[in-house]
């Protein structure tokens, strides 16, 4: 079988149309001779023709490690076989048996470099076994770079639409299921016959809410659509699409029945005593709970005031004038708020009116984030934007610009740093000192649903719209980032930096369900684990 490079072209060109991308099929089509390949192979041609030949390629890499230099077939490696084999460990593998291709320059060769070996291609069988048997076991922050460790599904969960992690256990996950019902388990690690892990799902409770109607939007479903363990794990509140909120201890004891919100809940947030909790739904509808009591202490309902009452009830049916997804206390007696056109209300517990206004994001509050360590507050919002609060003063420190996007997530990295994912495929981390972009990774054309920042900082899992979850390693890029102090890493004019840094990718998962998209992530505490809440196969719990 041979391919010239006129007939690739031309399933190129194919394959840009078949995923939507006509600008560059258009540019392709101008370039090179794919309309005259149309006219004759366009009927033999089946759509994924080019993913198939790449895949059928990768298979054909892994074939090759069956067999030795000399053409003798290995002995089987049943531990290999039963991993995924992906495209970046393929071309490790090219790479290790053509070493004279070096990656350091685009057509650079090892024997132009000092450091020229020329034993490399005599390598023993023995090396090669190693290498084969350790191919998935290797994380991008190892030694052998370029290699993404396929995270391993370890826990299949059934209808699962949302998940969070005690935060304190790593073995217990609460988890919202679609039938107004969450389920408290426990992960345990149980070892069988020649000693091959095995995990076992065990039920501690189950958190149910009878089923009614929304009063508002008359939803014929009650899914559980929020749940917040409060700080020291030993509380739960969940949230269900009709507003009622219900408060459970650790062990799954009903404790208290909350209803006062009429529409689905979208964020529930502890203080740092636990005393209480505020609440937020769609219909911009905010309540300060007493955890103790169970009683109602403020109650907040935002709108836009532009536009006539009658639009404004159509924009609410429609979702329109939402102000926001999230809320957020900045301290034991103090919260935040999303407000019209993009502003962020300051709220005392003891006081009815706002104590502060924040002012710059022109859109809907997608994430506030408060750091206890430097005193600052982060916003994300569905402009585009990141902005840095400091106390006292209603003007932010920083602005980030960057992301096309809403931005989905956005999470402090120590003190520091700033990583923020968007629907426009990108993953960024910025740097409060020099307010610029430190790194960037984009998954061009597919959006991001869902990113999480691990409880120790250093690993970033984010899902996309066709249900793959890649973890990224914070920790290494740490390492490589170069010295601010160094000014050649800016540009000259605008004082920028001037080539932000690829984030490196640790691991992937990939859900074996066609257009899965992911609704929810999760880790746990200790950062070897994620929950993940898929659109049709319900749920899994993948190790890290």
């Amino acid at each position: 079988m041979s391919i010239t490079s006129e007939e690739l072209n031309y399933l190129i060109w194919r394959y840009c149309q078949e995923v939507g991308h006509e600008v560059s099929a258009l540019a392709l089509q101008d370039e090179t001779r794919v309309l005259e390949f149309d006219d004759k192979y366009r009927e033999h041609i089946p759509l994924g023709t080019l993913v198939n030949l790449v895949q059928r390629g990768i298979l054909y890499t892994e074939s090759e490690l069956l067999v030795d230099s000399k053409g003798n077939i290995d002995s089987l490696d049943e531990c290999h076989l039963s991993e995924d084999f992906n495209l970046v460990q393929a071309l490790q593998v090219d790479k290790e048996k053509f070493p004279e291709i070096s990656s350091e320059g685009r057509f650079a060769l090892e024997s132009n470099s000092d450091d020229n070996n020329h034993g490399k291609d005599d390598a023993s069988t023995t090396d090669r076994e190693t290498q084969r048997s350790d191919m998935t076991s290797i994380g991008a922050g190892d030694s052998l770079d370029g290699f993404v460790k396929t995270l391993k599904e370890i826990a299949k969960l059934d209808n699962i639409v949302s998940s969070t992690w005690n935060p304190l256990d790593a073995s217990v996950l609460a988890f919202g299921e679609k039938d107004s019902v969450a389920k408290l388990v426990k992960i345990v690690e149980t070892v069988l016959v020649y000693e091959e892990k095995q995990w076992e799902v065990i039920l501690i409770a189950e958190l149910r809410h009878p089923f009614a109607l929304s009063a508002s939007s008359g939803k014929t479903t009650n899914q559980v659509t929020c749940l917040a363990w409060s700080h020291d794990g030993n509380s739960i509140v969940t949230g269900v699409e009709n507003g009622e909120l219900r408060l459970w201890n650790k062990a799954g004891a009903l404790q208290n029945v909350l209803n006062f919100h009429r529409s689905p809940i979208v964020s529930i947030k502890w203080n740092n005593d636990g005393t209480h909790f505020i609440s937020m739904d769609v219909e911009n509808v905010t309540i300060l709970w007493n955890v103790l009591s169970g009683t109602v202490m403020q109650h907040f309902e935002l709108k836009e005031t532009s536009g006539s009452s009658s639009n404004t009830e159509n924009s609410k049916k429609s979702g329109e004038d939402s102000l926001g997804v999230d809320v957020e206390w900045v301290d034991g007696d103090k919260f935040v708020i999303p407000g019209p056109k993009g502003a962020i209300f300051v709220y005392q517990i003891t006081e009815k009116t706002p104590i502060g206004k924040l002012i710059g994001h022109h859109s809907s509050i997608s994430v506030l984030e408060f750091n206890s360590s430097n005193k600052l507050l982060l916003s994300a919002s569905d402009d585009g934007t990141i902005r840095i609060w400091h106390g006292g003063n209603g003007n932010s420190q920083n602005c980030f610009y960057g992301h096309s996007q809403s931005i989905v997530s956005a999470s402090w990295v120590g003190d520091e740093k700033v990583i923020s994912c968007s629907m426009d495929g990108s993953i960024r981390l910025w740097s409060l000192k020099e307010n610029a972009l430190l790194a960037l990774s984009i998954i061009d054309g597919i959006p991001i649903f869902v990113g999480r920042l691990s409880q120790d900082g250093e690993k970033y899992a984010v899902a996309f719209m066709d249900g793959q979850v890649n973890v990224y390693d914070l920790k290494k890029l740490n390492s490589k980032l170069p010295n601010l102090k160094d000014r050649s890493f800016y540009s000259d004019n605008s004082g920028s930096i001037a080539n932000p840094q690829p984030i490196p990718l640790y691991a992937s998962y990939q859900s074996s369900q066609d257009n899965d998209c992911v609704f929810d992530l999760s880790w746990n505490q200790t950062g070897d684990k994620i929950s993940v809440a898929y659109s049709f196969e319900g749920g899994s719990v993948v190790a890290i």
